[in-house]
This record gives C-alpha cells, structure tokens and sequence, in this order.
C-alpha cells in the first residue's frame, strides 16, 4: 500500500526518514540532511532579500553618480556663460553703475520672476515703471540676456539634480536603516545554529535509542541463554539422580548376587564393573555441569562489559 503526498511516495513500513531497516549512521546523516536544506532554504531566502536591497542601493548610488557627472557637465557650462556676460560687458565697455548696466541687472530679475514664480522675488512699483519705459534693449543687452538665459538653464539643471541626488540619498539611508532593524541575515545565521543544534541533539538521542534497544535485545538474548542452561542443568541433575538410583540397584545386586549364587566371584566382577560404569557416568556429568556453570558465568560477563 501506497500513500501520495505532494507528488511523494510514503511506503507503509518505512519511517518518514527511511527505512527501518537502515542503520543509525544511515538515519543521523539523512535526519541531519534535512535540518541543513531547511537552513539552507532559510539562509538562502534571507540572501536574496538582502541581494534584492543591495542590487537596489546599487542602482540608486549609481544613479547618484550619474547625476554627479551631469552636474558637473552642467556647471561647467555654467561657468562658461557666465563669464561671456561679463567678457560682452568688458567688450561693449559698459561701467558697472552705468544705466545701461542697471537696466541689464533689471531685466534679469524680471526674466527670474516670469520663469520661476514668486521664489525669485516681486517687481517694485518703481522697477515696474522702469521696465514700462525702458524703450528696445542695447546690443550689450541682448547679447548679455541671451547668455543669462543659458546660465539660468544649467543653473536649473543643477539645482534639480541636486535635488535627486538628496533624495536618492535619503532613500540609501532608509534602506541601511531598515536593514538595522531587521538584521536578517544574521537573525538567519541564528535560526541555521538553532536547527543544527536541533539536529544534533535529536542525532544523540537516536544514538542512546538504538543503543537502549541493543541492549534489551541483548538482554534478551543471554537471558534466553541462561534459560536454556538451566534447562539443560536441571535435565543433567535429574539424569545424575538417576545414575545414582542405578548406582544403588547395581549394588544392592552385587549384593544379593553374593548371597544367592554359586559363581560369587564372576557376579562380584561384573558387579563391580557396573559401578565402575556408573560411576564414570556420574562424574563425567558433574564435569559437564561444571564447564555449564563456567560458561554461564562467561557470558554474563561479556554482557557487562
């Protein structure tokens, strides 16, 4: 008979480790087989959650990086704008408390507002005046805007990476932060010295088990033993009771035969060599009772030891 479990097999007979009739050695490395797959599957999960995170981290410093560079492209040019404002303004000759200059330095603030809201600041009633009446822009002018507006691009892009960059870093420090917390893989190391702490104490306890069950088994054994012997004792001690019955017939013939008949002398020697029989017998069975009693003694202590 058969029974299916799970797409496995369980034959009746057997135990859920193997079968019976395998040895302890057989049992303990199969038992210990499987508390190291179920650690194993433990530690594994563990690993790839902590893989999954660190391929996530990963990601994320590399984003970082990319960013960095971006930045570093972006300031660059930056720089680059910056510096042909101030080379048109050295070029066109234009003083730093000229009008020309303070109308340059207006038209920035409002090209800031339009693009990015009131975080750039508000237009005084005066420099809204100002604007109204400023009539077209000087070549200086145009030229220094057109560079201006290029440098608030990369001056943007920087700003916005900035930003990534801090909440990508942000993001690393939750996930180390979360894995604090958790620690699981060395709560996994743990659980993996529990179960082969489990497994080592049940391989032990099936040891002393198979070890209990020799024992009885060879108690079992000398104790039939040592039933046979006595046995076999008690049928030698009657059959020397019954030589020395015969001992006492064959005399007490010897006897009447010295009474009674003519040829005395013929049944004293056949008399006499009836005892001498007899009594052979007799003590050849008390030497076999004595190597019996010798050799019951050798086996109990064989069992001890």
């Amino acid at each position: 008979m058969k029974i299916t479990q799970q797409n496995k097999a369980l034959f009746l007979g057997d135990t859920p480790f193997g079968k019976q009739d395998m040895s302890i050695k057989e049992r303990i490395a199969m038992k210990k087989q499987l508390h190291q797959k179920e650690a194993l599957h433990i530690v594994g999960t563990v690993n790839k959650s902590e893989q999954k995170m660190d391929a996530n981290v990963e990601e994320i410093r590399g984003r970082i990086r990319q960013l960095q560079e971006e930045s570093k492209s972006a300031n660059e040019s930056l720089l680059e704008y910056r510096q042909k404002i101030t080379d048109k303004k050295e070029e066109y000759g234009v003083k730093d408390d000229s009008k020309e200059q303070a109308d340059l330095e207006l038209l920035m603030k409002e090209y800031d507002i339009k693009k990015h809201g009131s975080a750039a600041g508000t237009l005084t009633q005066e420099e809204q005046e100002r604007l109204k009446n400023m009539g077209e822009m000087t070549d200086y002018q145009k030229e220094a805007m057109e560079a201006y507006v290029q440098t608030d691009y990369y001056k943007t892009e920087i700003e916005r990476n900035n930003r990534e960059m801090m909440a990508n870093a942000f993001s690393i420090r939750m996930i180390n932060m979360e894995r604090l917390k958790t620690h699981g893989m060395v709560d996994a190391k743990k659980a993996e010295e529990k179960i082969m702490a489990a497994a080592s104490d049940e391989a032990i306890a099936m040891m002393v088990d198979d070890v209990k069950e020799t024992m009885d088994e060879k108690a079992e054994e000398v104790q039939e033993v040592a039933d046979a012997r006595a046995e076999k004792k008690e049928e030698q001690e009657e059959r020397i009771e019954a030589a020395k019955e015969d001992k006492k017939e064959a005399e007490a013939a010897a006897e009447e035969a010295k009474e009674n008949s003519s040829n005395l002398t013929e049944q004293v020697v056949d008399a006499d060599n009836i005892m001498q029989d007899v009594e052979g017998e007799v003590k050849k069975m008390l030497k076999e009772q004595e190597l019996l009693e010798e050799e019951i003694k050798g086996i109990l202590v064989n069992t001890r030891m």
